[in-house]
């Protein structure tokens, strides 16, 4: 893999091709947006400013990687890029049930081409929409004029997107329809909420009735793998704007799950060139006239009357980055590093990174959420797999960001993780034995001890037993099987390893009972945990694997530990392994919250 050649500002610069990424917090109309600011020094200017303009819900999580890539090749092109988060979504202040959604994240586009053409110095903008994002694009243009439009599998009719939202959360449902806390007719897609107001919003977008103001070109990118309706680029022709189309491969890798996502680069590639080409000669190196403005910027906002949220750079050379959401008030509580969720960027799964940091903040916790190296918006300073949920680097990382809480003076300190998280927080309290950590919370931990190359299967095969065991006692699975509807050779291959599974079970637990000084590994590491005095806390949610995990290579020593409260565990029922539904996502921040109270 080629290295990730980004730099943050301001660090040491490398020789050679690079960009630099700017955090900053942009003033919008009611309350500030977070933002990246892309710019590549060493390439030669265009004449031209691009805004990316991301999806909403799962798809902005899922396509952030890319699209950071996007903004870093516009960039090289000599097209400073400016992406952005929406009022309400990733680390922007705000929430989902927020009124009048769709006229804010138009505010905040309106917002973001403002602040771009002031970065830059240039007065040419290019918006560049994604899927719904390109629909608030083309909205956006309709009130302030862009010289170029980019709508890349944009939703044309908003009925259309508004089905597929209710089709995904149909099919997510368990019965349950309530949503605790929401207004009625709210749904939930894909782990993200929808008012019934939002839904409306969008279910009334007709871009076929949307008039953009595009001084110069637009460009409207379909899915190669679907029929292509050309009646958005008739319409835009109509209007008199010069429009080009294209049918680009990629769109599924893009939208993978976090961890198997794949970069579009031909898709990214294409954009990049047509961009390139309509964006103006390159400029000589006294600009277009405006001089670009490189005052600071807002580094620190407030997101609620008694929360703020400041941007954090760090590590050695600063490649590593964060938000750190704490009480406006002082507080004595410890501070909590949140890691990476899987290969999801530090706003976390379905946003419960940027829920629990402010949450926890509220309750007097400081909370910094950050990306190890080589996810989301951390740089990868040398050759190595990018998008990878165990890096090699996670635990130095750990120590970098709790260094960086203790030199803002937070000396107690709590390490919490979900999934791939949980391991690094586990190992974070092993080996940083200098540090004030008294707690480490475990959320639904698949693995205690990663080995690069391993599977994933390992853990699965877990999750697998326990759904089999479950079945064994529903008569709804005895008929799927009678009609074929099971997969017979998982079955049996989970048949022959839970008899070994179960024996080396056994074995470690005689092991750890002949052997107290020694036994098994995660039987060492647990003692040696305790022996710092350090607190273990599981949140399990029903049906993962964590504990029987935690049991199957640790019996003997966490059965001990569970019943002396050195280990506290606790199950959250009717949540799937990343919290995707509203209502397990409220429990686990209630009892986790509610844990770390008693304990603070």
């Amino acid at each position: 893999m080629k290295r990730d050649d980004v730099l943050f500002e301001p660090c040491a610069l490398a020789q050679g091709s690079r960009v630099e990424r700017r955090a900053l917090f942009l003033d919008g109309a009611s309350r500030p947006i977070f933002a990246w600011y892309h710019e590549a020094p060493a390439a030669a200017p265009r004449d031209c400013v691009a805004v990316v303009c991301p999806p909403v819900g799962s798809e902005y999580t899922r396509s952030h990687r890319s699209l950071r890539h996007l903004a870093d090749r516009l960039a090289q092109a000599g097209i400073p890029c400016l992406r952005f988060d929406y009022d309400g979504t990733g680390d922007s202040p705000g929430g989902d049930l927020d009124p009048g959604r769709v006229e804010a994240w138009q505010a905040s586009i309106r917002t973001a081409i403002g602040h771009a053409r002031r970065l830059s110095g240039r007065a040419r903008a290019c918006l560049v929409g994604v899927r719904f994002g390109a629909t608030l694009a083309a909205l956006a243009a309709a009130e302030t004029p862009v010289e170029h439009l980019v709508l890349w599998n944009p939703c044309v009719k908003g009925r259309g997107y508004v089905r597929e939202l209710r089709a995904i959360a149909l099919a997510a449902e368990d019965g349950d329809r309530s949503i605790e806390g929401a207004a009625e007719g709210a749904i939930e897609s894909a782990g993200f909420m929808t008012s019934a107001e939002t839904l409306a919003a969008m279910g009334a977008v007709d871009l076929l009735a949307c008039a953009p103001r595009v001084s110069g070109r637009a460009l409207v990118i379909h899915r190669d793998d679907l029929v292509a309706d050309g009646a958005l680029a008739a319409h835009l022709g109509a209007l008199g704007i010069a429009t080009d189309g294209a049918r680009l491969p990629g769109w599924a890798g893009m939208m993978a799950e976090h961890q198997f996502t794949v970069v579009p680069e031909a898709a990214i590639a294409t954009l990049v060139d047509w961009a390139a080409m309509h964006a103006g000669p390159a400029l000589d190196s006294h600009g277009s006239g405006a001089q670009p403005v490189l005052r600071e910027e807002t580094s620190t906002v407030a997101v609620s009357s008694n929360v703020e949220e400041a941007i954090c750079r760090f590590g050695e050379e600063g490649h590593l980055f964060g938000i750190l959401s704490r009480p406006q008030s002082p507080s004595r509580h410890p501070a909590v590093v949140l890691c990476n969720a899987g290969a999801a960027h530090h706003v976390g799964p379905h946003r419960l990174y940027v829920t629990l940091a402010r949450e926890l903040a509220a309750r007097g916790f400081p909370c910094l959420r950050f990306d190890l190296e080589s996810l989301g918006d951390s740089v990868n300073r040398a050759p190595g797999r990018e998008n990878y949920p165990y890096p090699r680097t996670a635990t130095q990382d750990a120590r970098r960001a709790v260094e960086h809480l203790r030199s803002l003076g937070h000396g107690r300190l709590v390490v919490m993780g979900l999934c791939s998280g949980a391991h690094t927080a586990f190992h974070a309290g092993l080996e940083i034995e200098d540090a004030a950590i008294e707690e480490i919370v475990l959320i639904n931990p698949m693995q205690f001890h990663w080995v690069d190359g391993m599977s994933l299967d390992t853990s699965r095969r877990f999750e697998d037993m326990l759904q089999y065991r479950r079945s064994l006692r529903d008569p709804r699975r005895w008929l799927k099987l009678l009609r074929g509807d099971v997969n017979f050779r998982r079955m049996l291959e989970l048949a022959r390893s839970y008899p070994r599974t179960v024996a080396r079970t056994y074995r470690d637990a005689l092991w750890e009972l002949l052997a107290p000084a020694g036994g098994p590994r995660l039987s060492r590491d647990l003692k040696r945990l305790f022996a710092m005095g350090r607190r273990v806390t599981l949140f399990v949610s029903e049906g993962d694997p964590g504990r029987d995990v935690l049991m199957a290579h640790a019996k003997v020593t966490a059965t001990r530990a569970l019943r002396s409260g050195r280990i506290h565990l606790e199950r959250i029922p009717r949540a799937d392994h990343t919290f995707s539904r509203w209502n397990a996502r409220r429990k686990l921040l209630d009892r986790l919250l509610a844990r770390l109270d008693r304990t603070a």
